[in-house]
């Protein structure tokens, strides 16, 4: 009988555990590195003028420690745990930490391993120290670990031997001289670590049940910020009201789709709205082709002009929209300057921002333009550079160095991006939707609410919950469901369901604001991406004339000798590069003046070094004055 009960209480535990799993916390659990239950093998280490001391409190999960520092006239307060001997953490390649913080003065809280060598990998986190509340399983990659120094220098270098890992440290200290100080506590529990390159991914995106009145609601909210300027106001509480260029997209977007017109006039409201709000647009666009980045909704005045690539290429998206809809040739045009502002910042490799997100905002508006060559350069960085292929998700960016924060907007949206018809990579979507479901899922203080954060978990960030909904991931009615309990009776949307000063993992806010409203409409409704790839807007001013046409090479594939041709349409000296998968240049060469007319060019597959070039596909790009062209190239040895 016994062996009988327990086989059918094994039965019960795996029937029931993959549901109770959809809405735990946290996400993963992994293995338990320390549990903090105690004092045992913990120090407290501090520099001359500062002191710390260690205690045990209440954990997450049982007991936790308590590290009050004060470095009010020094610089740094450690809490050290040196394990009994060294162990090897080559095989994790993510670890976990709760946290929680105090009222004070931010400072900078930085993670580290040692090795038994003394090579220190860390990581910083600023103004963490500043929330009050648990962080649970703060999930952080291993590639986010980097040299911070060697002690002593013995000629171990910068490299760690994560096999032979004895200590681990969690560090308050001044982010900058003359920076941070003072005094408070940190409180630790349940140091984990994980192999998240084994962890299992959705096989299917979820779907939703739509709730109409929920969506007419927050489309109501949106048309309720709109002041006689025609902008909407992007936070309804707070003191100084600003309107962001991000906010006035995503209205513009909501305002078209629930506007009526009939042979290219407003029919209702709403439409007069949105024409008001893309005539701001229009108006206000500089002569370069951007716009500010914000303006004062009440006056118009322009409040900061940064030229960030993610606000300008959301106005495209908008603007594009808006005009297919609405027949409107200005908005139509402006949409095509912008295109072209951004298209000039696109380099031959991909790179535009070291932002993924801002990457693949461009690569939207690329599309929505008709700019489909310079979409597939930044396609092949998406897909390559800023992707992860051991963990299977996006970077949060790549500039020098690569970017391995975890970031929801980097997976929802760019998870849009792959399972597009044009992209056709559903598989990366999946994972990448997978990954943050398990790292980035977290709950209000309260515990009454759970949802998403944006690079913590900190608390519900909705914005990025409703995006999560919207590009399919797993559980989305579940977390659908949880943001409709927070809609406000004016159909508003809150930031967040709690406040927290701006971190390592983003900004909070209990105001009422048209980004997470405008996001839960996209989420009961349709993705604000959906109707891109089919839609370009008409062209309606002159453009300049091309000087290049370059044709495919022939043969593609080759193994010994390509040739490339191309066509100038008048006199030009030109420049033709190619670049690898990864984006980095194997081989440049330059041409004199050269009269119109056809031309060609031989490729033997070598290096600028001579060395042959390995398999693979390489971009071929052509430039003569200010037009460039590039060509896929595929070599095989």
């Amino acid at each position: 009988m016994p062996k009988i009960q327990a086989m059918l209480f094994f039965i019960l535990l795996f029937t029931i555990a993959p549901v109770q799993a959809q809405i735990d916390l946290p996400g993963w659990s992994g293995f338990v590195l320390v549990d903090c239950e105690n004092l045992a093998n913990w120090s407290v280490e501090h520099d001359g003028l500062s002191s710390g001391a260690l205690a045990v409190d209440d954990g997450v999960t049982g007991k936790g420690l308590r590290l009050d520092w004060n470095i009010a006239g020094g610089d740094w307060v450690q809490a050290k745990y040196t394990f009994s001997k060294p162990i090897d953490l080559s095989g994790s390649d993510i670890f976990g930490l709760s946290l929680k913080g105090s009222d004070g003065i931010a400072n900078r809280l930085s993670v580290m391993f040692a090795d038994k060598y003394g090579v220190f990998y860390g990581l910083n986190c600023d103004d963490i120290n500043l929330i009050s509340r648990w962080m649970n399983n703060l999930a952080f990659p291993k590639k986010l670990f980097y040299h911070f120094f060697t002690i002593p220098n013995n000629g171990q270098g910068n490299k760690i031997d994560w096999s032979q890992i004895d200590r681990f440290f969690v560090v308050i200290k001044r982010p900058g001289a003359g920076q941070g100080g003072g005094s408070g506590h940190l409180s630790i529990d349940e140091v984990r670590m994980d192999r998240a390159a084994d962890w299992p991914r959705q096989p299917t995106f979820a779907s939703i049940t739509a709730d109409a009145a929920a969506a007419a609601r927050a489309a109501g909210y949106i048309k309720s910020t709109q002041v006689t300027t025609g902008l909407c106001t992007s936070w309804k509480e707070e003191p100084s009201p600003k309107a962001w260029l991000y906010d006035q997209a995503l209205a513009l977007i909501v305002l078209t789709r629930e506007g009526q017109w009939q042979s290219g006039a407003a029919a209702d409201e709403t439409a007069l709205q949105a024409e008001q709000l893309a005539d701001f647009l229009v108006q206000h666009q500089k002569k370069e082709g951007h716009w500010a980045r914000g303006w004062q909704p009440d006056s118009g005045v322009e409040l900061v002009d940064d030229g960030w690539v993610g606000d300008q290429a959301w106005a495209v998206l908008a603007l594009t929209e808006y005009a297919a809809k609405a027949n409107d040739a200005q908005a139509a045009n402006a949409a095509q300057a912008a295109g072209g502002w951004l298209a000039d910042k696109v380099k031959a490799d991909g790179f535009i921002t070291a932002s993924t997100e801002g990457t693949v905002d461009v690569w939207w508006a690329m599309i929505a333009t008709g700019r489909h060559d310079k979409a597939d350069l930044i396609e092949q960085r998406l897909v390559t550079t800023l992707w992860d292929n051991d963990l299977k998700y996006w970077l949060r960016g790549y500039g020098d160095h690569p970017d391995p924060v975890i970031a929801m907007d980097a997976a929802t949206w760019v998870s849009e991006f792959a399972r597009s018809s044009r992209v056709n990579r559903p598989d990366m979507a999946l994972a990448a939707l997978s990954f943050v479901r398990r790292t980035l899922v977290t709950r209000a203080g309260s515990g009454a609410r759970y949802g998403f954060d944006g690079m913590g978990p900190v608390s519900v960030w909705c914005e990025g919950t409703a995006q999560y909904v919207s590009a399919g991931g797993t559980d989305a009615q579940f977390f659908l469901d949880q943001l409709l309990e927070l809609q406000r009776h004016d159909g508003g949307m809150p930031g967040s369901t709690e406040s927290w000063p701006g971190t390592c993992f983003g900004w909070l806010t209990t105001w009422t604001g048209i980004a997470p409203t405008a996001w839960l409409y996209f989420a009961l409704t349709q993705s604000p991406f959906a109707n891109l790839l089919s839609s370009r807007v008409t062209l309606s001013f002159p453009q300049p004339p091309s000087v290049i046409h370059l044709r495919q090479n022939y043969p593609n594939p080759f193994n010994q000798t390509t040739v490339i041709s191309y066509m100038l349409e008048r006199s030009a000296a030109i420049r033709i590069e190619l670049f690898n998968a990864a984006g980095k240049r194997v081989a440049a060469f330059e041409k004199d003046l050269q009269t119109p007319g056809e031309h060609y060019f031989r490729w033997d597959g070598r290096d600028e070094r001579g060395t042959p070039a390995a398999s693979g596909v390489y971009l071929c790009r052509l430039r003569a004055k200010d037009d460039e062209r590039a060509i896929k190239v595929v070599l095989t040895r």
